[in-house]
C-alpha cells in the first residue's frame, strides 16, 4: 500500500509539474526569429543538413540552460524557500516581458515600409552546419524572451519536486516540446524534400511581415501570465 501511494503521489507531482511547464515550452516553440531563422536556413543548398544542425543546436541548448539553471538555483536548500523566490522572479520577469513587447510594438514596422531582415539571417546561404548548430544555441541564450522561458521553466521544475527523475522528465518535456516549432518545418523539408519549397518560401515570407506582431503577442500573453502566477502565489 505504501508503495501505491508514493507512485499516486509520484504521478501528481509528475502531472502538475508538466502542466506548468507546457504552456512555456509551446511560448518557446512560438518564437518568431528562430522559426524564422530555420526557415531561412531550410532553403539553403545544405538545407536539411543545416536545418538538423540548427534543431540540434536549438535543443541541446534548451537542455543544457534548463539544466545550469536547475543545478544552480534547484537546490533543496532553494526549494525550501522556493515560495519566497519563485513568485518575484516570475513577477520581475513578467515585467520585463510586458515591457520588451511594448518596446517590440513601437519598432514594429509601418504599414507600407520595407521590412528589413536581420543581415546574419539574411546571409543564411553561406551558412554551414556547424555555424548552424552555433547559430540555434545562440537564439536560446541570446534571446532574451526564450531565456527568460527557460529560467521559468527551470525554476518551476525545480520549486516543484527535489525528484532527479521528475526533474529530468520535466526538463526533457521542455526541450522536446519547445521544439516542436523548429521541428516542423525540417520534418515537412525532410519528407517532402523540394517538394516544401514553395511551402516554407510562404512561411519565411509570412513571418518576415508579421514577425513584430507575432512577437509582441507572445511577450505580452507572457508576461501577462507570470504577473497571474505570481499574483496567485503571493
Amino acid at each position: 500500500m505504501p508503495g501505491h501511494a508514493f507512485e499516486a503521489e509520484w504521478r501528481k507531482v509528475a502531472m502538475e509539474i508538466s502542466s506548468a511547464v507546457v504552456p512555456l515550452a509551446l511560448a518557446a516553440a512560438a518564437s518568431p526569429l528562430p522559426l524564422l531563422g530555420v526557415l531561412l536556413l531550410l532553403l539553403t543548398p545544405r538545407a536539411v543538413a543545416n536545418g538538423l544542425a540548427f534543431t540540434s543546436g536549438w535543443s541541446a541548448a534548451l537542455l543544457v540552460v534548463g539544466a545550469g539553471v536547475l543545478a544552480v538555483f534547484g537546490s533543496d536548500s532553494a526549494l525550501s524557500r522556493s515560495g519566497v523566490y519563485v513568485a518575484p522572479v516570475e513577477a520581475l520577469l513578467g515585467v520585463v516581458l510586458v515591457l520588451l513587447a511594448g518596446w517590440h510594438w513601437r519598432r514594429r514596422p509601418r504599414s507600407g515600409s520595407a521590412v528589413r531582415v536581420p543581415g546574419w539571417l539574411a546571409a543564411a546561404d553561406d551558412c554551414t552546419p556547424a555555424r548552424a548548430f552555433a547559430v540555434g544555441i545562440v537564439m536560446v541564450v541570446l534571446n532574451p524572451k526564450v531565456l527568460t522561458l527557460v529560467v521559468v521553466a527551470a525554476t518551476t521544475i525545480g520549486a516543484g519536486s527535489a525528484d532527479v527523475a521528475i526533474r529530468g522528465m520535466a526538463l526533457l518535456l521542455f526541450a522536446g516540446l519547445g521544439s516542436v516549432g523548429v521541428g516542423i518545418p525540417l520534418a515537412l523539408r525532410v519528407a517532402l524534400g523540394m517538394r516544401a519549397t514553395r511551402r516554407l518560401s510562404h512561411w519565411r515570407n509570412w513571418l518576415v511581415s508579421n514577425g513584430a506582431a507575432v512577437t509582441t503577442t507572445v511577450l505580452a500573453a507572457l508576461g501577462l501570465l507570470l504577473l497571474i502566477r505570481a499574483a496567485a502565489a503571493i
